[in-house]
């Protein structure tokens, strides 16, 4: 109730800022103030909050930008549209009085008023990363928006989780982005001489937990959220993975997967499980339907089988966490990856180092600040107990009964999950979406209204697809700015597509879902699909093949005579 209270007095803060800025006659001025930091001096007045302005920097058309130092997100952002680059430190001391004091950063990027289209979009980090979001905040900047995003309290690389006091992961969890949304706002107005008509988020991975986690904390701060492959449920995911690797740990060394099994395991599944959902195409489109048998590939010979050790290891990956409780019933904890995830295994359970580092980094940081001295031999199931006592940072965002605030108010919410996810199981984006229908005491047709989920068959976490070349690019967060990014991947692939969008269909509703999000949000045009496109493995910017996906429970269906890989030939059924 507390935090409630303090999301509204700053809401009506930020609405009296506007208000007081319409009075005293500031919109009559039409121009922007300088892209000079002073010009961002003394704009924010909240009680207890100091904003102080670190940087404005000018970029030109077609410029890049990059920030020195910048741990989670180092890559240099080419093509971006002439825009202010601004970046400010904030630090709050009142409204959390029971908690550890909040500091972090916030960067912005701030369109020409002529090519600004008066709305705000928030972006989302990404896994347990420090460092602002720059290229993520690049996206929406061709649209027109003013960007946001945050370092979330610390300056870290994604896999890393040692940066954990209680201050920081209180920012992680959820005081960062909801400061920045606030702040945001507020310098946002300043800027323009005018407040936004539209707040948008978009995220995945963390930042689809954080969107989440925002819309239950203060239904005012958007009016839409994409949300892609949320780790929304932290206190489950994190004991899930430890636990999965302490099973590997604990078994001998021929139970251990290796990217030969893995890959062997792979192909298997595809040639089982493909023709199970009508349509033999190289992408499994229901797996959780398909009927695998595991011993058709064990043998003795490496090279071509699993043991059966390995075969045992692949089959608790793809099982749900159970344990059980203090009154002797069973419990699912987490939920089991699916089917078609193989080739992405290989982040948690690919190496020794992987499984005995970051698979127990939560325990040793988040739960127990044991450091190194916590290993994997004192991994049990009081570790989930402890999590959900403990909840670190309050950064699972369960608290779906909150969302009928977010759901009257008239947000919308888009929510996306590649059923070929090997980091976060696609089963959880289901969970949730079925937890809030059952809180909210609704229903599907009916949470569809405002609320609609999509599973993108061959996808794997947040963007690419596997091997086979599933249609995965529908403009979701960070799909555009991967594709600038190859070349720093590793990939040995050029950088490919225009930084924003789908290449071919910038901007389009029918291929970009966050267009098609804006839509929903202001002209009331549901959303019964969007078409994912797959591009030739050379990314020379030729399509190879593009898919409707479809608002749950519906799927895509082939009309029997049309070419498979050609959206028309699919309708949602």
């Amino acid at each position: 109730m507390l935090a409630v209270a303090f999301s509204a007095v700053l809401y009506v803060l930020l609405i009296s800022h506007s208000l007081a800025e319409l009075g005293g006659g500031i919109l009559r001025q039409r121009q922007s103030p300088r892209c000079v930091a002073s010009s961002f001096i003394n704009v924010v007045s909240l009680p207890g909050v100091t904003v102080a302005v670190e940087k404005a920097a000018s970029i030109a058309e077609r410029g890049s930008y990059s920030e020195s130092g910048n741990q989670g997100f180092p890559n240099t952002i080419d093509l971006l549209p002439a825009l202010c680059a601004v970046t400010v430190k904030v630090t709050n001391t009142s409204d959390f009085p029971d908690k550890p004091v909040s500091s972090y950063r916030v960067g912005l990027f701030l369109p020409t008023m002529t090519n600004w289209n008066s709305r705000i979009l928030t972006v989302g980090g990404a896994s347990f990363a420090g460092g602002i979001n720059w290229p993520g905040m690049s996206e929406g900047t061709h649209y027109g928006f003013a960007t946001i995003s945050t370092d979330n309290g610390h300056n870290s690389a994604g896999s890393d989780l040692s940066w954990a006091t209680s201050a920081r992961l209180y920012d992680w969890g959820y005081r960062a982005l909801h400061g920045s949304v606030v702040v945001g706002k507020l310098l946002v107005a300043h800027y323009y001489s005018n407040s936004p008509t539209y707040s948008y988020y978009a995220g995945c991975s963390t930042g689809g937990r954080q969107g989440l986690r925002e819309t239950q904390y203060d239904a005012n701060s958007f009016d839409g959220a994409l949300i892609g492959a949320p780790a929304w449920d932290t206190m489950h995911l994190m004991p899930w993975i430890s636990k999965i690797a302490s099973q590997q740990l604990n078994t001998t060394a021929n139970g251990r997967l290796r990217a030969t099994q893995l890959s062997i395991l792979a192909t298997e599944v595809l040639r089982q499980c493909d023709a199970q959902d009508g349509v033999k195409d190289n992408i499994i489109s229901q797996p959780d339907q398909c009927r695998f048998d595991i011993s058709k590939i064990i043998c003795s010979d490496p090279s071509r089988c699993l043991t059966r050790a390995q075969a045992d290891t692949t089959s608790k990956i793809l099982a749900d966490y159970i344990i059980k409780d203090r009154d002797g019933q069973n419990r699912t904890v987490y939920n089991g990856f699916t089917l078609s995830s193989e080739d992405q295994w290989s982040v948690y359970f690919g190496t020794d180092a992987a499984l005995t580092d970051f698979d127990f980094s939560y325990e040793r940081y988040f739960l127990y600040n044991l450091s190194q001295s916590y290993t994997w031999q004192q991994y049990s199931d009081q570790v989930v107990l402890n999590s959900e006592r403990i909840n670190p940072g309050l950064a699972t965002a369960n608290r779906f009964s909150t969302l009928s605030s977010y759901q009257k108010r008239g947000g919308k919410i888009i929510m996306y999950h590649g059923l070929a996810d090997g980091l976060i199981s696609p089963r959880t984006s289901l969970a949730y979406y079925n937890a809030t229908i059952s809180s909210l005491q609704t229903s599907v047709p009916k949470i569809r209204d405002w609320f609609r989920h999509f599973e993108v068959p061959g996808m794997q976490h947040c963007y690419f697809s596997n091997r086979f070349n599933a249609p995965w690019d529908f403009g979701a967060p960070g799909q555009a700015s991967q594709l600038r990014m190859l070349p720093a991947l590793g990939t040995g692939l050029q950088a490919f597509g225009d930084g924003w969008s789908v290449p071919g269909h910038l901007g389009d509703a029918k291929y970009d879902v966050l267009s098609a999000l804006v839509k929903w949000v202001e002209e009331g045009r549901e959303v019964e699909s969007v078409v994912a496109t797959a591009f030739t493995e050379d990314l020379s910017g030729k399509v190879y093949r593009t898919r409707p996906v479809c608002a749950y429970p519906e799927r895509a269906v082939w009309d029997g005579k049309g070419d498979v890989n050609v959206a028309g030939s699919w309708r949602c059924v």
